[in-house]
């Protein structure tokens, strides 16, 4: 086997290799960025709830039906 022989295998398993990687971390990547884990995306914003706050006066109050 010659040098070039030898140059042109190793280029191929480097390009496989790299090849790899990249698939490997782009999908990580879209995992990571539809979980909303990426450290450039923004914090959701926070609402803040008050509980029964909507609720009518009457809506809790239970009536006996005749």
């Amino acid at each position: 086997m010659g040098e070039a022989e030898r140059r042109r295998r190793r280029n191929l398993i480097l390009i496989v290799v790299v090849l790899a990687l990249l698939i490997v971390a782009a999908w990580g990547l879209s995992l990571a960025g539809s979980a909303g884990v990426l450290p450039w995306q923004p914090e959701p914003t926070r609402i803040a709830i008050t509980p029964f706050a909507d609720l009518p006066v009457g809506a809790g109050v239970a009536t006996p039906s005749p």
